[in-house]
């Protein structure tokens, strides 16, 4: 699905393979937006000039619009909501905590909503891969010092915490990218400790630790990786689904679970690596992947 070589410059007009439209800054001209696409399609935000990236998003909406929303969201004299774009708060909050200046470059593609996603979980994980980090924005980061807002239908405002508050667990550090290594349904599959595959019946379940982790459902015994889930709890989720599989298919699984607890930013880092791992192997997402967001 484009360039793997690491060390790319995820800031470059090809990255990942992908025709980029040129940097526009958040401060032009509201007269000056035309040139950026007016259709869905995948976006990228960095600080000005920086070769790291704040933010990777997508939208079914205009591109052209995303932009100027988003722009007036973090030029507002109080952190936005995080409703319609939940980043638009945690670039508010590094902005008012950096005096960060952001630029907005993307990419139309208006095949569906399921390329779209796919192509978000991709570009992620090439991130990672070539950054050994994430985007400061996303996955529900956020800067240690502020606390996010809330929708504009709860109204419970966002903004700087106090010396005395507790920091932001979503502003601690991301999780190391996992290693390419091996397939979907090995035992080490991306570096990590696998359990055997088990059919996804109530009893089965019994033995999954209830803890955080993530789980591969399978085809039945020996069909492809239908979805890679993550969960706070994989025994009551699995448990869940025994008693009402997917389109009532025949299911399989295999868990990983956390030794001790994780931040939650952290866990979806975890999904995304392994998601976009199989999207780099067989250039599409698991069948199911997407099917119930």
């Amino acid at each position: 699905m484009g360039d793997n070589e690491a060390g790319a410059d995820c800031s470059a007009p090809d990255w990942c393979g992908i025709e980029w439209t040129r940097w526009f800054p958040f401060s032009m001209e509201s007269t000056r937006t035309g040139a950026i696409p007016d259709t869905p399609g995948v976006y990228r935000i960095r600080v000005a000039g920086a070769a790291n990236l704040m933010y990777i998003g997508r939208t079914e909406r205009s591109l052209r619009n995303v932009f100027r929303e988003i722009r007036q969201g973090t030029a507002r004299m109080q952190m936005p909501w995080k409703d319609p774009y939940p980043a638009a708060p945690a670039l508010w909050a590094w902005k008012d905590a950096k005096g960060f200046l952001y630029e907005f470059s993307a990419v139309p593609l208006e095949d569906s909503e399921i390329r779209r996603k796919t192509g978000l979980c991709y570009l992620l994980y090439r991130y990672r891969q070539e950054q050994r980090d994430s985007p400061s924005c996303n996955f529900g980061r956020f800067h240690r010092k502020y606390r996010s807002s809330s929708t504009e239908r709860e109204g419970i405002a966002g903004g700087p915490l106090g010396p005395q508050d507790q920091k932001n667990p979503a502003g601690g550090p991301s999780a190391s990218p996992l290693t390419p290594t091996g397939s979907p349904g090995d035992a080490g599959w991306m570096g990590l400790a696998w359990s055997p595959k088990r059919e996804l019946k109530a009893h089965t379940t019994t033995a999954v630790p209830q803890a955080q982790g993530i789980f591969l459902l399978f085809d039945g015994g020996t069909g492809p990786l239908l979805a890679v889930r993550r969960s706070d709890n994989c025994s009551q989720a699995l448990f869940a689904l025994s008693k009402n599989p997917p389109a009532g298919e025949p299911m399989t699984y295999m868990f990983c679970c956390e030794a001790k607890p994780v931040a939650e930013h952290n866990l979806r880092e975890r999904e995304c690596d392994l998601v976009g791992n199989y999207i780099e192997l067989h250039n599409e997402a698991p069948a199911r992947q997407f099917a119930e967001e």
